[in-house]
Order: C-alpha cells, then structure tokens, then sequence
C-alpha cells in the first residue's frame, strides 16, 4: 500500500510538471490591443478615427499589463508553504528507522524545535487558490475606462466633441491555481534542518471581457465617431472577446535553512532562512524572475498537550512591482486527542515599500464636454477604475486546521486560510491538504 501511495504521488507531480503551451503574460496584451486598436481600426470608423484609442491601448499594455501580470505571479510565488517541522519524524543515526512520536506542531507557522541529526520527513501538499478578490472588490467585476487621444493636442479633452468618447471595460477577471509541493526536510545536526520545496503550479485564466462605448458624438449629433459595427447612424457600440489559458509546470523552488540557537525550560528560540529560486516561467506566471528572501525569527514553547509560537520575519522581494515585507505570524497548536492536534495561526504581511503598491489607473480624468449650441459647458470627473487606489497591500489571514497521524508513518494535514481584510489579491477561502509519508 505504502509503495502505490508513493507510486501515484510521484505520478500525479510528472503529469503536474508538463510545461504549458500558453504564455500567460500576453493574455490581458492580447485583449487591450484586440479591442482598443484592432477592432476600431477594422470597424472603419470615418476618417481616422478607427486609431483615436490606440494610445489608450499603449498606455494599457504599459502600465496595466505589467501591473496585472505582477499581482497574478507574486500571489502564486509567495504562498507559504507548511511547516518544515513534523509531528512524527524517523530517526535513522542508528542505521534503523525508529518513529518518534511528538506534538504534531503548528501547519503554516513555525516552531523552534529542529528534527535532529538524522532525521528526514518527507511530505506532498496541494493548495487551491481562487483569487477572487482585489482591494475587496470581486475580480470578475473590475472595470476600467479608457479616453480619446487629445487631437489636436490643447492639453484639455472635451474641446472636440469626438474626446468626449470613452471606452469602458469589464475585465471579468476569473484567476485560480493548484499548487501541489513535495516537502524535504533533513536534520543535519542537532540544531540545524535542510529543507527542500518543489513546488508544480497549475494557473488558468478565463473570461469574456466587454467593452462600451459611451458615444458623446452619437448622443449629441445622432451620428457616432467611433463604433464597432455598421454605421454612424446605427453603430455597434459593444464588443467583447472571450480568453481561457492555462500553464502548468515547475514554480519557485524554495530552500529553507532553520537554526536552534536557544533551548531553555520548554521555550526554544530558532532563526529560519527561506530563499525562493526563479525556477519558474515568468512568462506564465510559475514564477515571479527573481529571488525572494525570507528570514525569520521564531519563538516557540511547550505547556503541556498546548504549544504556542510567534514568528517575526522580512521578507526581501525584488520585483520591481512587488513591496517588501514584515510579517508575523502567532498562534497555537493543540493536542485534542492520540495523533490529532489541531492548530490556529494569525497571519500578517505589511508592505514596507509604499510606493510599491500595485496601481491599476488610479485617479480620474476631467473631461469638458462641448455642448451644440450656446448651452452651459458640462465638466465630468471620469474614474478610470473602480479599484480602490492605496500605496499598500496589507494582508491579515487566518489559518485553521487538523494534523491527524492514522499511524505511525502517515500524516494528514487539512487546513483553511480566510482573509480577514480586503487587502491584496486574496481567495476568499484557502485549502490545503496534506500528506507525510515517511520511511
């Protein structure tokens, strides 16, 4: 039973691990250049004015697609990964196996205690991610506004009535990942563990993305400048165009280093280094091109069947789009019952870069609107979106699960992560599943 366990763990990882034939980064270019440029200039709008809205398409492809591409990829990369210590471990000095059965420990948090010297865990998790909120607002539903190029240029839109035109779009965003990891964790000395994370990732992006013409021209001279269809006096002024790509193969694979520097009356004090390598595409999103650096430093102590912990860390993220972090987590695991211990964390991760916050069109712009005759000039504040402008993304999470070991070399995990603010892009609920088997 125990080798077909194996067998179908390392089968599910080869099948994981298959590169993806789509490139992901391209998805959101491919939808701004379609509708903002091509179909306007195919729709043969009279005169020029089927290329009005290609600067709003450079504008997206600079500034949004970036934007957006960052967000996906540095959820997916940064996910935490479970705890390097294990409840049941195996030490193997003596040239046998021997099991030892200890508190089964906290799931996503850390403790001070290493395994040993000579003891290995090995372990499989998958984790689903919905990300189905940004800032709190619902992904399916992010919108953003796109205005006329300013010709001739006089630094004011308005003062011809075709700038008066604009576009909106519903992105109608749908984003979700598997992450299925394998987990080794070696005891080098006493006081120092080795840890290995491969993560393989499997991310889709779907949806129908709309986009409107608020025609000015059309409503003021019953003749529209800029349309998808027909004619002037019966414009098609809605399009959309629908995307569904997937990748799947290696993520960043992460490489943990824990040291126990203190042990005194059941109270430990560790330091845990976690670098995450750029081993996955960027282009799909596996990845985010660079190297992260986590370091962390951990208090943990035994009272009895309860152990509480605290972790105070930073987190170092070169992306150019990505903040720094201080995080922390606290929480406790509990022994309940023989082989089960349940376990509650609180989750914070605090931007220090504040200038680093993603920027999806933030602000508005004033458009004049010319009237047909000697009517009073009307000025309209036009929101480019509806994603709520900050320089942070601060997140809180809660984390709340089961270790359950049904013998002494399996161990279960089970555990649900839930956003306890709006920041970020966050999954409403977070599960992870889990399975140790060692030998």
């Amino acid at each position: 039973m125990q080798k077909k366990l194996i067998w179908m763990i390392g089968f599910g990882v080869v099948m994981m691990a298959r590169p993806g034939l789509a490139q992901l980064n391209q998805v959101f270019n491919r939808i701004f250049t379609e509708i903002l440029d091509t179909r306007f200039t195919l729709s043969r709008s009279p005169g020029q004015h089927g290329e009005h809205f290609r600067d709003a398409s450079i504008i997206a492809n600079q500034k949004l697609v970036p934007a957006l591409n960052s967000l996906i990829a540095s959820n997916v990369s940064s996910f935490p990964l479970s705890s390097t210590a294990a409840g049941i471990t195996f030490d193997v000095s003596s040239g046998m196996p021997v099991s030892i059965m200890e508190s089964l420990g906290p799931i996503f948090a850390e403790n001070a205690r290493t395994l040993g010297e000579g003891k290995v865990n090995i372990g499989f998790n998958a984790t689903y991610l919905s990300l189905d909120k940004f800032r709190g607002l619902p992904t399916r539903d992010i919108q953003f506004t796109f205005t006329h190029v300013d010709f001739p240029q006089t630094g004011v839109l308005g003062d011809n009535p075709n700038e008066s035109d604009l576009v909106d779009f519903d992105l109608d965003l749908n984003a979700n990942a598997s992450i299925f990891a394998l987990l080794a964790t070696i005891g080098v000395t006493k006081n120092l563990d080795v840890g290995l994370a491969i993560p393989f990732v499997r991310i889709s992006l779907r949806g129908n993305t709309t986009a409107t013409v608020e025609s000015f021209t059309f409503a003021r001279n019953d003749s529209a400048s800029h349309h998808f269809g027909d004619d002037t006096r019966n414009p098609v002024l809605f399009t959309s165009t629908n995307y569904d790509e997937s990748a799947t193969g290696l993520g960043d694979i992460g490489l943990r280093l824990k040291y126990r520097f203190f042990r005194a009356a059941e109270v430990e004090m560790a330091a845990l280094l976690d670098l995450r390598l750029p081993t996955g595409d960027e282009k799909d999103f596996l990845g985010t091109g660079k190297t992260n650096a986590r370091f962390t430093w951990i208090m943990s102590k035994k009272i009895g069947d309860f152990s509480p912990h605290l972790n105070l860390g930073y987190e170092r993220r070169a992306g150019s789009l990505d903040s720094d972090e201080f995080e922390f987590t606290a929480g406790f695991d509990q022994k309940i019952a023989s082989g089960v211990s349940f376990a509650a964390e609180f989750l914070g991760e605090f931007d220090v870069n504040r200038g680093e916050a993603i920027k999806l069109f933030p602000g508005t712009t004033e458009i004049i609107d010319m009237p047909r005759s000697s009517q009073s000039r009307n000025v309209r504040q036009v929101d480019l979106s509806n994603v709520p402008d900050r320089n942070y993304d601060h997140t809180l999470n809660g984390s709340f699960g089961f270790r359950i070991a049904p013998s002494e070399r399996l161990l279960l995990l089970g555990n649900i992560l839930v956003p306890l603010n709006d920041g970020g892009l966050r999954s409403n609920v977070v599960p992870t599943l889990g399975v140790s088997v060692n030998f």
